[in-house]
């Protein structure tokens, strides 16, 4: 291999990497992190916030995002040159393209920074003027902005039914049916059943029981939807946790996490699947390089769950 096709794939995967690895900084970064906060809603009584979250996900974010600059550049893949000739040309040329941001463009993003102000806001700020103000209401608050906020084209709006009949709803319906899985389970006595066949778990140690958990998850999730995955598993470990006696986070947020962290096929993840569409890559270079990411980020989550989780979101062992 050349090193512009080395660079290639090396580029590919990090741009794959990276959009998973991110998502997990807030709540709504990755489907995952918003089944957890309804399923925890749902099951629990207890709302897990934008800044609560990001107290765990974050730091988890950054540390992972390093590590993974650190094995592809170190390890997966190594470059003899130290500059590709004619990059930042390129580059240049692309930003020259684009031109200047249009003002429809500084509306959306000013919508956008005040959608996410809100949200990390919310619970120490928003709530003791608006008690019943929640992550969905500030939501909905801003798709309507966007209804409502004339672009540059006469009697049209920034954002028009035409655009959103585009949206994937089906994600959407995937969610919904996630948490109507765990009602079922609660109501019809099914996850408590289940819960109870696995108090033998109870007589492992914590934390060899957290391995187990982002372990399995996390190559289950290889082969599988991550938001079926966890709207599949998380109403099942709500109630295992309970009838053996651990904190239902551990178990909970283990998979959760664990389940944005599959690097190994395209059908793991979206973002695996558009950068194996490039051309660059073929499955075995994703094995290749993704298994031993797999493994990083399984022993960097195992400890996080154990060791800061319970640290953050303020309960002991």
């Amino acid at each position: 291999e050349n090193e512009h096709e080395v660079f290639g794939k090396a580029l590919m995967l990090a741009i794959a990497y990276s959009a998973s690895i991110g998502g997990m900084a807030t709540l709504i970064g990755t489907p995952p992190n918003l089944v957890l906060a309804g399923v925890v809603k749902e099951s629990l009584g207890v709302e897990i916030t934008f800044v609560q979250w990001m107290l765990f996900g974050l730091p988890i974010s950054i540390v992972l995002l390093l590590l993974c600059w650190l094995y592809l550049t170190k390890v997966a893949f190594r470059f003899r040159q130290k500059t590709f000739p004619g990059g930042r040309a390129e580059i240049r040329r692309q930003l020259q393209e684009l031109g200047g941001m249009t003002a429809e463009e500084r509306q959306v993003l000013v919508v956008f920074i005040l959608t996410a102000l809100a949200w990390v806001s919310r619970s120490f700020l928003l709530k003791k003027f608006i008690p019943a103000i929640d992550d969905t209401i500030i939501a909905l608050l801003s798709m309507m902005v966007l209804f409502v906020l004339p672009g540059r084209k006469q009697g049209r709006a920034l954002l028009h039914w035409s655009d959103a009949a585009r949206i994937p709803w089906g994600i959407l319906l995937l969610f919904g049916g996630g948490l109507a899985l765990a009602d079922g389970f609660t109501d019809s006595g099914l996850a408590a059943w289940i819960g109870d066949q696995m108090k033998a778990l109870s007589l492992l140690p914590l934390l060899f029981l957290i391995l187990i958990i982002v372990a399995s998850v996390n190559f289950l999730t290889e082969i599988t939807s991550n938001l079926a995955t966890t709207a599949m598993l998380l109403p099942i470990l709500a109630p295992m946790a309970a009838s053996i006696g651990i904190h239902p986070y551990y178990l909970l947020v283990a998979a959760t996490v664990a389940a944005s962290c599959a690097f190994m096929l395209p059908v793991a993840t979206p973002p695996n699947a558009i950068v194996f569409g490039s051309g660059y890559l073929r499955i075995p270079d994703m094995v290749r390089v993704g298994f031993w990411l797999n493994v990083i980020s399984i022993v960097l989550l195992t400890a996080a769950v154990y060791g800061l989780l319970p640290r953050v979101w303020g309960w002991a062992f």
